[in-house]
């Protein structure tokens, strides 16, 4: 097993089209069919089998994909660890996380700790997706998500597959976002049909609902939906429209609009906010303070 066979392997997987594989490793598509297939009978194993949606991994398949993550994660280590950009102090650390204020809340404090030195700090921010991918991928080496018992089992099954490692910092109960100047900002508490006729503002798009979901509430039968990509998009919509957004309720002050305010949704469940990492990997040092930090955000924003 090669780590071009592995590169091969996670790209198929992140793509999932073996056509879109070549094109992003710039390759010809009979080039990585080639060493699939010689990958299979090396191992005697079927790795994944082509449907009408793409490509979908075998059971085997999924293990193997496992530890072609774990090998290129490895060559990474190997190449930074004898590096110039090592070897010159300069420290490299990359964190995705759902749009949470509280996680900006921690990344500027991590900033204010590192003072001295140089660094290159990447804080990548996305849906619950494109944080499980980040970090699989070894693009980053913390991700922080919300989970809750409407995805848990999907998201077990998923960071079993990939190697990943889900720790809980802090069980919430599911809050509405909304202007403080809201038709409904009086109410102690919503539900989900008092929230019907309003525009639901939400970061999620493409994503399976019942997966992948950023509002872990059933919002599907919403007949007015608005989809944003950041949080300042998502501010400014919540405090100049009737709209709402469902998350953990956290409020960080200075991290997002005093205009806005969070009211408790009557769901019987709650959320889990909680950190993702590769399984075997120890986190650096400015990772582990930036969890310290993030956990001491989330319990100041609380609602």
């Amino acid at each position: 097993m090669t780590l071009q066979q592995c590169r091969y392997l996670v790209e198929i997987a992140r793509s999932k089209s073996i056509s879109k594989a070549a094109d992003a490793l710039f390759v010809t598509q009979p080039s990585i069919s080639r060493a699939v297939r010689e990958l299979e009978d090396d191992l005697q194993i079927t790795v994944f089998r082509r449907t009408n949606r793409g490509v979908a991994f075998t059971g085997e398949g999924l293990e193997l994909l496992s530890y072609a993550q774990i090998m290129i994660e490895q060559e990474e280590n190997v190449r930074h660890h004898f590096s110039k950009s090592a070897k010159d102090g300069l420290l490299k650390l990359s964190i995705a996380s759902q749009h949470f204020s509280f996680a900006a809340e921690a990344v500027s404090r991590l900033i204010g700790s590192l003072d001295t030195g140089r660094y290159e700090l990447a804080f990548m921010e996305g849906k619950a997706s494109d944080v499980v991918r980040q970090v699989a991928s070894g693009l980053s080496v913390l991700g922080i998500l919300a989970v809750s018992s409407l995805n848990l089992e999907y998201l077990e099954r998923s960071f079993l597959a990939q190697s990943l490692s889900f720790t809980p910092i802090a069980a919430l109960r599911e809050h509405v976002f909304l202007r403080r100047e809201h038709p409904l900002a009086s109410a102690d508490a919503l539900s989900v049909e008092q929230l019907a006729d309003y525009p639901c503002l939400t970061y999620r798009k493409n994503d399976p609902p019942q997966n992948f979901a950023e509002e872990l509430s059933d919002l599907q039968n919403s007949s007015r939906i608005v989809y944003v990509q950041d949080r300042g998009t998502m501010d400014d919509l919540l405090v100049h429209t009737d709209g709402y957004n469902i998350g953990t309720g956290c409020m960080s002050p200075g991290f997002i609009s005093p205009d806005i305010i969070s009211l408790p949704l009557a769901v019987p469940w709650k959320i889990q906010i909680g950190s993702l990492k590769r399984n075997g990997q120890s986190l650096p040092a400015e990772a582990l303070l930036f969890i310290e930090y993030l956990s001491a955000a989330v319990y100041r924003a609380m609602p």
